[in-house]
C-alpha cells in the first residue's frame, strides 16, 4: 500500500515536472501544448484532492453550494469565468491555507494547470469580475473560514469540470 502511494507521488512528481517544461517556450518562441498531458494531471490532481479534503475540517454546510450548476454553464462556454475561477481558487481559497508540503505540492500543480491551460486554451479574459464569481465570492467570504473548507470539498467538483472542458 504504502509503495503504491510512493509510486503514485512519483508517477505525479514526473507529470507535474514534465507538464512544467511543456508550458514553456519553446527556442522557436512559441508555447508548446499537449492536451493530453493537461487532461492526465488533472486526473492526477482529482487523486491528489482526496488528501488534500482530509487535511482541512470537514464540510458541514450542506445548504449552500459555492460551484453551482449555472456557474457549470458560464465555465465552459466563457473564457473570463473560467479564468476568474481558477483565480479564485489560487487566490482566495489557496493562499488561506496553512502550508504543508502536502497542500504546497497541490497548490503548486494547480496553478501549473492554470498557467498550461491559458497556454493550450488561450483566451483574452475580462478585467471585470463576472457577476457569477462575484456571488461566489460574497458566498465564501460570508462563510469565514468554513468557506475554505467548502471550497476544498468542493474540488471535486470544479476538477471534472476542467477536465471536461479540456476534452471538449
Amino acid at each position: 500500500m504504502k509503495v503504491c502511494s510512493i509510486f503514485r507521488s512519483g508517477h505525479f512528481l514526473f507529470l507535474l515536472c514534465l507538464f512544467a517544461v511543456e508550458g514553456k517556450k519553446s527556442p522557436t518562441g512559441k508555447h508548446t501544448c499537449r492536451k493530453g498531458l493537461l487532461s492526465q494531471v488533472t486526473e492526477n490532481l482529482y487523486i491528489k484532492a482526496t488528501s488534500l479534503k482530509s487535511s482541512v475540517p470537514k464540510d458541514l454546510i450542506k445548504t449552500t453550494r459555492l460551484l453551482k450548476k449555472t456557474t457549470k454553464m458560464l465555465f465552459m462556454t466563457n473564457c473570463s469565468v473560467r479564468d476568474q475561477l481558477l483565480s479564485f481558487y489560487v487566490k482566495n481559497v489557496f493562499s488561506r491555507l496553512e502550508v504543508g508540503s502536502d497542500k504546497l505540492y497541490f497548490i503548486s500543480a494547480f496553478q501549473v494547470l492554470q498557467a498550461n491551460m491559458d497556454t493550450c486554451l488561450p483566451c483574452a479574459p475580462s478585467t471585470r469580475l463576472t457577476s457569477a464569481v462575484k456571488k461566489l465570492k460574497r458566498t465564501f467570504l460570508k462563510l469565514g473560514d468554513k468557506g475554505i473548507y467548502k471550497a476544498i470539498h468542493e474540488l471535486d467538483i470544479l476538477l471534472p469540470w476542467i477536465q471536461a472542458y479540456i476534452q471538449t
